[in-house]
């Protein structure tokens, strides 16, 4: 709609410009497009304080199931004490809680410890038990978004929790205030950025194949060091733990793969920026290439 201008000038006799119903009116059409706009703005960030809810990021490839406690599943996601066991519908996103807690750590939240903050999901088919920075409570079983307000103290870092056995929901959302709101469903393109902001790899494990292998080559002959530069897609948060995969087998004892043959290394250095610096246990043959995955590791 373009936007609509208040007459103030217009000499109609007895009075100059637009009566004023006709004044407000284009007022609060304008107010109209104006909120719209808003929501469609904090929607490409979301007021949801947790990352990826909806259809799961899944750069792991986790079959979904058993996870030992601390362990990563699907993005951001990871089993709390004793374990759990969690499957998210990839199509639709609903998660199928079989048992045990599952968690997500929000980095260091602003304007949230010491705040009433409500944590809610849709259509819980049972109870949920939930924890937000150490307060608790429960989701009961019911259609629509349920949820439940809460108020943690402390500051840092904040684990969020939610305890299950058999139940289904989806959707999960933690938001300032009391009371709770419709799910954001935010870009995928965002939505993964978020994830790799903690772990990235640099292609699958689950089979031998060279997609998204990191390539180099060995300067000059006699070396023991390479050089290669890999460029993360977002600055991660820290600077990461990292796995490195041979692509021919998936194997991470073996890393590296020159020409034919594995290959074993002593260490590999490298920085935030993603520069990384080879060590090889034995001097090589110069223009001789090299490949590898890697998984990189920064999560909370």
């Amino acid at each position: 709609m373009a936007r609509q201008i208040i007459d103030t000038t217009t000499d109609h006799g007895t009075y100059k410009g637009d009566p004023a119903k006709v004044a407000f009116e284009k007022v609060n059409a304008n107010d109209a497009e104006l909120y719209g706009m808003v929501t469609g703005v904090a929607a490409l960030g979301g007021s949801n304080m947790l990352i990826n809810c909806g259809l799961p990021i899944n750069q792991r490839a986790f079959a979904g199931g058993a996870l030992s406690a601390g362990a990563y599943g699907y993005d951001r996601w990871k089993a709390g004490a004793g374990g759990c066991n969690v499957t998210i519908n990839a199509t639709t996103g609903v998660f199928t809680h079989t048992s045990g807690p599952l968690q997500q750590i929000v980095e260091a939240p602003q304007l949230a410890w010491g705040q009433p903050l409500t944590i809610s999901v849709e259509n819980p088919s049972g109870s949920i038990s939930v924890s937000v920075g150490g307060a608790t409570g429960t989701i009961t079983a019911g259609s629509g978004r349920r949820g439940v307000t809460l108020t943690p103290s402390g500051s840092g870092n904040m684990t969020v929790q939610l305890s299950a056995t058999g139940v289904t929901y989806s959707r999960p959302k933690l938001e300032r205030g009391s009371a709770a709101t419709p799910f954001e469903h935010r870009p995928v393109a965002l939505e993964q950025l978020l994830c790799q902001r903690y772990y990235w790899r640099s292609g699958t494990f689950a089979s031998a194949n060279y997609l998204g292998v990191v390539y180099g080559v060995i300067p000059n002959g006699g070396e023991t060091r390479a050089t290669v530069c890999l460029f993360f897609p977002v600055a991660m948060r820290v600077k990461p733990a990292m796995t490195t995969f041979n692509p021919n087998d998936s194997s991470s004892s073996t890393g590296l793969l020159i020409g034919i043959a594995n290959v074993a290394y002593q260490s590999i250095d490298y920085d935030s920026a993603g520069i990384y610096q080879v060590n090889f246990a034995s001097a090589q043959v110069a223009g001789r290439s090299f490949i590898f995955k890697v998984g990189l590791d920064a999560e909370l």
